[in-house]
């Protein structure tokens, strides 16, 4: 990777993001920056491809670590809950990073375009070794010349006057099309595929998203996913990470959060109101994922004033 264009790159971001988030001119490039470390965030990372430029941040994928930073890219294709932190950053060295989203639909026409059709068992039996993720559905890997030169070319427009929203969406169908025949090509073109299990896995997940706070049989998801009982958790394990209780329980634990810190929701009235029906075991899981028991990391969050929490810990991933 040229060292001059990562660095013209990351000049460009700078330039362009004074904020802790930047929605820029073109609806689907968002620009993010951060001079601090953060705690742990638990957020959901929605179907889109994040690229590191400067700095680095690791996710947990339920147990498992994902570590990714500058000259890297991580492609999310499912809306999966995870706990972000930035690990390197500082006011000299700032966190920078920019995000490009992305449909299914532009997808399936990207495909049908470019006649492309990436060999699934070519591309199945590689994808772990060359992302470095324990799951399907989200993966890391390294930023190619070809890509780099297409994002400064594209972050590039921001310094041009008038509107520029014709030649970004040029931009981006050749970032999309360098991605889709990338180490993620695969993944990528599953999501183009209204039949693909992570498209059945998809219909599940959008119903624990709507429905995480109330009480419902899993084996409902089952029917929503219209798969057979045994490869709907087999898939939606290698896809997610994790089983579909403990999807429930990550969005639950967010939400639980909210509530408490910017709402002044008692721990106890937040884990019921989320769907807890016990206070040990919510506050087991909210230790497990926060590091700190509820009452512990509220205390800890309103010592140093809420606002300021948020400003320095939280604005970086919304």
């Amino acid at each position: 990777m040229p060292c001059n264009q990562l660095s013209a790159l990351q000049a460009a971001v700078s330039r362009h993001c004074p904020e802790k988030v930047t929605h820029t001119a073109f609806d689907f490039l968002t620009l993010y920056r951060t001079e601090t470390v953060t705690d742990p965030v638990l957020v959901v990372y929605e179907p889109r491809i994040y690229i590191v430029v400067q700095g680095q941040k690791i996710l947990h994928l339920h147990d498992q670590p994902l570590p990714y930073g500058e000259g890297q890219y991580l492609i999310s294709t499912l809306d999966l809950p995870v706990s972000g932190q930035i690990t390197h950053a500082s006011a000299q060295t700032p966190y920078l990073a920019l995000c490009i989203s992305f449909s299914s639909s532009e997808m399936e026409q990207l495909l049908w375009e470019s006649q492309s059709a990436i060999s699934r068992q070519a591309r199945k039996q590689a994808l772990r070794k060359e992302t470095g993720s324990p799951i399907t559905a989200m993966g890391v890997s390294q930023i190619t010349d070809e890509l780099l030169d297409a994002l400064l070319r594209l972050v590039g427009l921001l310094d041009r006057e008038g509107g520029q929203t014709f030649l970004a969406q040029l931009y981006k169908k050749e970032l999309l099309y360098l991605f889709l025949h990338g180490q993620q090509g695969h993944v990528l073109q599953e999501t183009a595929h209204g039949k693909s299990d992570l498209s059945h896995i998809n219909r599940a997940i959008s119903h624990i998203r709507r429905h995480f706070q109330e009480r419902f049989e899993i084996s409902t998801l089952v029917k929503i996913a219209g798969m057979g009982q045994s490869s709907f958790y087999k898939r939606f394990g290698e896809l997610t990470g994790m089983t579909p209780v403990q999807y429930r329980t990550k969005l639950r634990l967010q939400e639980a959060r909210r509530l408490m810190v910017h709402e002044e929701m008692k721990a106890a009235s937040a884990g019921f109101q989320v769907g807890y029906d016990s206070p040990s075991q919510f506050s087991r899981d909210y230790r497990k994922t926060f590091g700190r028991p509820p009452q512990a990391d509220l205390r800890c969050i309103r010592s140093m004033g809420v606002e300021t929490y948020k400003q320095q810990h939280e604005d970086v991933w919304f």
